[in-house]
Formats: C-alpha cells, structure tokens, sequence
C-alpha cells in the first residue's frame, strides 16, 4: 500500500510477512544475499523503462568512430527502513491531500526523519511546535488504533486548554512565549512600499515609539501578538509588538488605545488584548491534521470532542452511521 509518493521516494506498507532479505544458496555451497523489495523493483523497471540505445564511443582515435550500443537504466531503487511507525496528517479542506508532510520512528521509537511539519518552520508559533514534539511519540502508544488516539487527544487537549482558559494558570511571560510570533525582516521598511503584512505592521509600530532609528540597522527582528481589536480590521493589522508590555504605563497605554483604535479603553491587560480565538483556530487546526480528522476517518471516536470537526466531515460521519442509507449502485453487483 503506497502511503507517500515524491520524485525521489516512495514509502510503502509492506504485509508483516513480505521477505525484507532473500538468500541464494549456490552450488559451491556460499550465500549470495540481496535486498528483496530493491532488486525485484530494479528489475521490473529495467526491461521496459531502460535506455535500449545508450551508446559508448569505442576508440575515440579511429578516422570511422565506433560506438557501443547497450540497453542502459541509471535511476535504481535503494532501500532505506524498515520502519515502525509513519504519521501522514490529514487536510482541513475536503479532498485535498498535504503533501511531503511526515515523521517516521524506527523500532527503537525515536523519530529519524521529519519533513514539512511546524515543528521545522522558523517564526511558527511555539505552542505548535511543542505540542508536535510531544504529540509525535504518543503515536507508538495503545494497544489498539482507539488508545493511540486517545494517547495522542491527551497531549492535543493539555496544550488546547491553555488557550481555551486564556492562559489561566502561567503567568503572562510564558504566555508571550508560547504565542508571540518572531520574524526577521531582511529589508528596510521603505523597501517593503504599500505591501502589508504582521511583521511589517509590527515594525512600523515599533519604530513609533522606540523611534525611526531602530529599523536603520540592516536586518530587524520583529515579536508579535495579534490583538482582537480593531474588529473589523484583518489579521495583518492587529500585529501588537509585545515590547510594548514591557515599557513605561503611560507610553503603553497611550501606544494601545491608538492601535486598538479605542480611546476610551479602561483594561490594557495582555489577556484581555488577545484574540483568543485567531489563536485557538491556528492550534485547533494543526491538533485536526495530526489527531481529530485521521482518526475520524479511521471510525475511531473523536479523543478531543471540545475541538470540532469540519462542516464536510461532519457530513461524511453522519453518511457513514446512518442505518438507512442509501447503498451505493455496486452494492448490487
């Protein structure tokens, strides 16, 4: 069963009983060894996919050159693995498939490979990438497909609740910490014209009140939260930089009800500021790719119920368990 195909690679399941390495005893009584799966796909492709008129020039000096004429094939298979575990998530979006997205553990459980994942993107939000690097191992947990899930729902439901409690029980540093975004931006601002975006946003606001010299110098590091107000303004525009906790009362305070657009603002408490919900959505989604959505469509129950489903799998689900449901026309052939 093909699990993740590439240009350059092809990760399979194999059934439990499939030789990995196949001997030949020969005549002299010796063993000739080679690796089952590479030589018999090697094989297959270089009768039909060879070059039939790969040519090599013989004698380079004669006055009539002479060429060699070979069947020839220069892309062959190599084994990597086995493997114990591969992890693929799941799209948010129906029918659509995430691609060069996986992790792979050998049999000692640790992780060998990792590709495409938050977990290796700079300026990710870190509460992703911790909750990846916890949620990954869970996947060699139970005993059967459900306790893996559930295993994995745990560690989803533990990071999950700490937005959903708006940062309860960690102090508001730690809470930066985990949701401010940090961006480098290689250019001046000047260069960046009429383009919008979080971090140029954020830059722009630092400079007014930190002054036009701290985007002078070549490259800036910019760290951000994204603010629920203005309400009718996007994402890009609600990037509040988080060193404007840090400064004195009334230059806070000041900054704040001009970028929130509210002069009459009365709490200027980080958690109050916060757009709870843009945060929950970006950590909701990655928990639906690794957890919720594959285990749904593996009919195992939802390990996190708080976290919902999508519109169109929610659809699909009630497909599935409804009793009189329409059977599909080959039912009857």
């Amino acid at each position: 069963m093909p699990l993740e195909l590439d240009t350059d690679g092809i990760w399979t399941l194999l059934p439990k009983g499939f030789p990995e390495g196949f001997e030949f005893k020969m005549k002299n009584g010796k063993k000739l060894g080679f690796d089952f799966p590479c030589t018999m796909c090697n094989n297959l492709i270089f009768g039909p996919f060879g070059n039939d008129q790969y040519q090599t020039l013989v004698d380079s000096k004669s006055l009539k050159p002479e060429y060699e004429t070979r069947h020839e094939m220069s892309i062959f298979f190599e084994l990597d693995g086995p493997y114990k575990c591969m992890l693929i998530p799941a799209s948010t979006e129906e029918g659509k498939m995430l691609k060069k997205r996986y992790a792979v553990f050998n049999h000692a459980g640790k992780m060998t490979e990792v590709k495409g994942f938050e977990l290796k993107r700079r300026g990710e939000l870190k509460i992703i990438k911790i909750f990846q690097e916890e949620v990954f191992s869970q996947f060699l947990e139970g005993s059967s497909l459900q306790e893996c899930y559930d295993a994995c729902g745990e560690v989803g439901e533990r990071w999950y609740d700490i937005l959903d409690s708006k940062g309860e029980y960690i102090d508001d540093q730690e809470l930066i910490e985990y949701i401010g975004e940090e961006k480098v931006l290689s250019k001046s601002i000047s260069e960046y014209g009429s383009k919008k975006g979080t971090s140029i946003t954020c830059a722009k606001r630092l400079a007014e009140f930190l002054g036009q010299d701290a985007l002078k110098e070549g490259s800036l590091n910019v760290k951000f939260i994204i603010s629920k107000m203005p309400m009718d303004e996007k994402v890009a525009s609600r990037a509040i930089p988080t060193a404007i906790f840090d400064t004195d009362k009334p230059i806070k305070e000041k900054f704040l009800k001009k970028w929130l657009k509210d002069s009459n603002m009365t709490s200027f408490d980080l958690r109050s500021i916060l757009d709870w919900d843009y945060y929950k959505e970006r950590l909701g989604g990655a928990i639906q790719k690794i957890i919720t959505i594959p285990a749904a469509l593996q009919n195992c129950m939802n390990p996190i119920p708080k976290i919902a489903y999508p519109q169109w799998l929610h659809k699909r689900i009630k497909i599935q368990e409804d009793k009189f449901k329409q059977k599909d026309m080959k039912h009857f052939f």
